[in-house]
């Protein structure tokens, strides 16, 4: 098991096996590149870039009669403001601005994340605009149905044959057992999936076809149950299956890794942000002799690089320059996103911070994001305006909120949405005591016996311990009484544990909840991730 070996880079362009896989997971709408120096070597490259670099590497392949296959493992939204910041916008969805850019990929397979299924508006968008059908079939969601029909929201498996090498794969595209998905979509467990009539038929259509790989679009990460659950599905299924080449392509934890799962099977996972453009290649067949000098099946040797999502890498990877590297599917590519960047603003400078700021620095640190959020941000811009209670107002959030860091000297529009991307409103329940709020902050997971380590996949040496849930502004104290504020994110959680400590039931809490500010068309309104930018400009003029 390797995990976050960004040791190993490729280093010049790359040498082909049988099968070659290119794969790009957990973008979260960051197509345009970084706007920061937050990684060494700086993420300068988008889709735009990455086209270019996989029609370069096609070409290299065919030269040498192979092909490569382009795969994209989901969680296309919630990241960047191309996705996010038509959230407030009409028609208010996530991605209205994104999915028609991600049409104009050549990507031979793609399946959905987590992210894609929080929202029925982009569940149902991805479906009625044609981005879904758009792929031909080759958009993979074998455990992702629609509520209402039944059918999956895309195709359940689908076979590539590649016109160099005739080498034929057969993809599956799996998620996590998610349970936290829209009323649109109902994600099934795959360890039921895997035991229905239509996977079994597929594996044996993929023995009949002579299929030389399976590849599992996996949305969950490289060493969840699940992989095992599906890995042995295959294995179980006759002796031709055991020994069938298998690679999972995972994501979902947004982190570098490689796992060898059996003697044909491999897991890898290729980053987060487009910071990764992951490569994985294999030969077929490999073969050893064995005691009577029979020559018998062997172990394969997956090789996988991660590439850096910056010019130069990709220069080297590609054995191109800056004058032979753009094709011109790629620049055409880069002006429809710079030209979508300019229409929604995501390059303004609302302010100009003085130091960083880190969602990974620990509480009580200079930098941490998180004291800044709890103790300027959120008094600032949701606490401004008084409930009418009288009384003091406080917030509990979990430590999921926030994504990125603050990068002095300048702050774009767009590090609004990489900030705080979930557009989730706030809520309130009123009257709490403090001796109460202490109560239900432990149960939550805000107490010093509950703790979880939290680390910047950018720079991966970054991590420190905080809690699951953390309260602000400021020390709670016993004898005062609150106005409870949090999100709808962690209305579940807060709800749960207000109902123990009060001893009712979660129905009387909520029944008791206050909506705050959540109306959109309401020059009052404010969320999560619009706070950040009603308090740049005041907190850092330029």
């Amino acid at each position: 098991l390797s995990r976050n070996s960004f040791a190993t880079k490729i280093s010049g362009p790359p040498t082909f096996g049988d099968v070659n896989l290119l794969i790009i997971t957990d973008a979260h709408s960051w197509i345009a590149g970084h706007n920061h120096d937050d990684h060494n070597p700086m993420l300068n490259a988008g889709y735009g870039e990455i086209a270019s670099a996989v029609a370069h590497v096609k070409d290299m392949a065919a030269t040498d009669g192979k092909d490569v296959f382009f795969v994209n493992n989901g969680d296309h939204v919630e990241g960047s403001g191309l996705s996010d910041a038509s959230m407030y916008l009409p028609p208010y969805i996530h991605g209205f601005n994104l999915f028609p850019l991600i049409q104009l990929m050549p990507f031979d397979a793609l399946t959905i994340g987590n992210h894609d299924l929080y929202d029925d508006s982009t569940v149902t968008f991805m479906q009625e605009s044609g981005f879904v059908e758009s792929w031909g079939g080759r958009y993979l969601t074998s455990n992702t149905r629609n509520a209402s029909t039944g059918k999956t929201i895309g195709s359940k498996y689908t076979v590539l044959s590649g016109p160099n090498s005739g080498v034929k794969i057969m993809l599956f595209g799996f998620l996590y057992h998610m349970t936290d998905s829209c009323d649109t979509v109902v994600v099934e467990d795959p360890a039921q999936v895997v035991k229905e009539a239509w996977f079994t038929a597929a594996l044996d259509d993929a023995l009949k076809q002579d299929i030389d790989s399976l590849v599992i679009l996996s949305h969950m990460d490289l060493e969840d149950r699940n992989v095992g659950v599906i890995q042995a599905a295959i294995r179980g299924h006759s002796n031709a299956a055991a020994e069938l080449p298998l690679v999972f392509v995972t994501g979902h934890t947004h982190y570098r890794g490689f796992n060898k799962i059996d003697s044909f099977g491999s897991s890898f996972e290729a980053g987060h942000y487009l910071d990764t453009l992951g490569w994985i290649s294999f030969n077929l067949n490999p073969t050893s002799p064995a005691e009577n000098g029979t020559a018998v099946a062997d172990d394969i040797y997956f090789d996988f690089s991660y590439v850096d999502a910056n010019m130069e890498v990709l220069y080297d990877f590609t054995n191109t320059t800056a004058d032979t590297f753009d094709t011109d599917s790629g620049l055409g590519i880069r002006t429809a996103i710079d030209g979508a960047v300019a229409e929604l603003g995501l390059r303004e400078v609302l302010g100009c911070p003085t130091q960083n700021y880190s969602y990974t620095a620990a509480l009580g640190a200079q930098d941490s994001l998180y004291d800044l959020y709890m103790d300027v941000i959120v008094p600032n811009a949701v606490f401004d305006i008084p409930t009418g209670t009288g009384l003091v107002p406080y917030q509990l959030t979990s430590t999921g909120t926030l994504r990125y860091d603050i990068y002095a000297p300048t702050f774009y529009y767009d590090d609004v949405f990489a900030i705080a991307p979930f557009s989730n409103v706030f809520l309130y329940f009123s009257r709490l005591s403090g001796s109460e709020l202490l109560e239900v902050s432990d149960a939550v997971g805000g107490g010093s016996e509950r703790v979880q380590t939290v680390r910047n996949p950018l720079k991966w040496e970054q991590e420190s311990t905080m809690p699951a849930f953390i309260g602000g502004p400021g020390p709670v104290n016993t004898s005062t009484t609150y106005d409870l504020f949090f999100s709808d994110y962690d209305e579940s959680a807060i709800v749960g544990a207000i109902a123990a400590v009060r001893g009712v039931s979660k129905e009387d809490v909520t029944a008791a909840l206050v909506p705050w500010r959540s109306d959109r068309e309401s020059e009052d309104f404010v969320d999560t991730t619009l706070c950040w930018s009603k308090n740049v400009a005041d907190l850092w003029p330029c």
